[in-house]
């Protein structure tokens, strides 16, 4: 950290040479100047990667001179510059090795994608481009982003809000020619997490039949909706928020992760009521992350036909957050929590907010099924039922553990934390600890 606030600009002489393949300068932005700029011009002919993220003091007149002189790049990083529409001009004309480009918060226009993608003053474009940040440029409109799908086949990622509706308007204007929708190769349909519109649900599985992440609500799981994401057999990462309760748990998400539970390795649940989780886990075998945020209640249907351990095997991540529950359904989220944590025995990180249920005799049923052996991180917040002593059993485990937080939890007391800080001290932990 001290070499990082120590580094100043006749550092970066010393470090850019002609040797160089990969340039990262959004740490040094302080240092950029066009003067620099240049210096990385002359020298750096074999440069493949270049990162001017917040770079602001470059002129894009520095940048696009520079540029032109770096025709082997494959990343390009121009976050929060001032990248200009010229800018973009060059780098369509020069660099059409590009295989990743974000220009996310600058200055550029629709028809600086133009010049970017091609198809336009007799530019050839960028045509590699796998992954294209646009976001957050308000001058970027629906017909910017609609040009970059038609010209560039190979992208994988498009980050622009209004990369939805274009691929809904390009499907409605291929259908009144009488065409048929070549399918693009997107792999996320959301951007930045916002809920993606039932208008491109519908036909979500014709235009991008191998999405990997969508982010959709739970009121949608129905009807011809649910059927065509159903359709999505390259999922590895979903999330359902659930603002009503008109399609019960049971029908709308179950239905879905019967078709794509097996391939599923993230799924994320906000405001669920009626959460099941040996549905969740007999339907989504090789889960990896698993988050359920602001819950309001739990149920298990057939408890006792399950094997726990059987179930959540290859799990690494749990995140927990429950609202408050009624007292009728507070008996389920402890049992429902037991069986996510006796079965994940290759865990890494656990995050659980607000469980009452939580407590020392819980965790001690938990912990003579499960060691944790790979527990690296472990976090309460407000839980007011599990005391000191529990935590110091996970202390004197087997397991990786590098970070405990404790917060807000009001069994666990001073003494508890002082008593846990001399024990990493006397055996020599690697151990970072955190009480409130």
């Amino acid at each position: 950290m001290l070499f990082k606030r120590q580094l100043g600009r006749r550092h970066l002489h010393l470090m850019i040479h002609q040797h160089l393949e990969s340039l990262h300068l959004g740490k040094c932005s302080s240092c950029m100047t066009d003067a620099v700029i240049k210096l990385v011009q002359i020298r750096c002919k074999k440069l493949k990667k270049l990162d001017l993220s917040r770079c602001n003091r470059l002129t894009s007149y520095a940048m696009s001179i520079a540029l032109s002189y770096l025709p082997k790049l494959v990343y390009l990083n121009l976050y929060s510059t001032n990248c200009t529409d010229e800018v973009l001009g060059t780098i369509g004309a020069i660099c059409v090795q590009l295989r990743d480009l974000n220009i996310c918060k600058t200055h550029v226009t629709d028809k600086g994608i133009v010049s970017l993608c091609g198809g336009g003053n007799g530019i050839h474009g960028c045509k590699k481009l796998l992954s294209l940040d646009v976001s957050f440029n308000p001058r970027v409109t629906i017909n910017g982003v609609k040009h970059a799908l038609r010209q560039l086949p190979n992208l994988r990622q498009l980050l622009h809000n209004d990369v939805c509706d274009a691929l809904v308007v390009l499907h409605e204007e291929a259908f009144k020619e009488g065409k048929t929708t070549t399918p693009y190769q997107l792999r996320s349909g959301t951007v930045n997490d916002f809920v993606v519109p039932v208008s491109f649900l519908e036909i979500v599985d014709l235009v991008c039949p191998n999405l990997e992440y969508i982010f959709v609500l739970n009121e949608n799981l129905e009807g011809d909706v649910l059927q065509h994401i159903s359709r999505l057999a390259r999922l590895r990462n979903l999330s359902v928020s659930c603002t009503d309760s008109v399609v019960p748990f049971s029908e709308g998400l179950m239905s879905l992760l019967a078709s794509v539970g097996r391939g599923l390795e993230t799924l994320t649940l906000y405001g669920y009521d009626d959460i099941d989780v040996i549905a969740i886990g007999q339907s989504c075998p090789n889960l990896k992350t698993l988050t359920l945020e602001s819950c309001h209640g739990f149920k298990l249907e057939h408890p006792q036909t399950v094997i726990p351990t059987a179930l959540f095997g290859n799990l690494k991540s749990l995140r927990l957050g429950v609202e408050v529950i009624s007292n009728t359904l507070e008996p389920t989220l402890p049992n429902s929590l037991k069986i996510v944590l006796e079965g994940g025995r290759q865990i890494e990180n656990i995050e659980i907010t607000n469980v009452e249920g939580f407590t020392d005799e819980l965790f001690r049923q938990v912990l003579n099924q499960n060691s944790f052996q790979k527990l690296r991180e472990f976090a309460l917040i407000d839980c007011n039922n599990i005391t000191g002593s529990s935590m110091f059993e996970l202390l004197e485990g087997k397991n990786d553990l590098q970070r405990l937080v404790m917060l807000n939890c009001k069994e666990v007391m001073r003494r508890d934390y002082d008593q846990m800080m001399k024990v990493v001290a006397s055996e020599h932990f690697q151990l970072d600890i955190t009480w409130t």
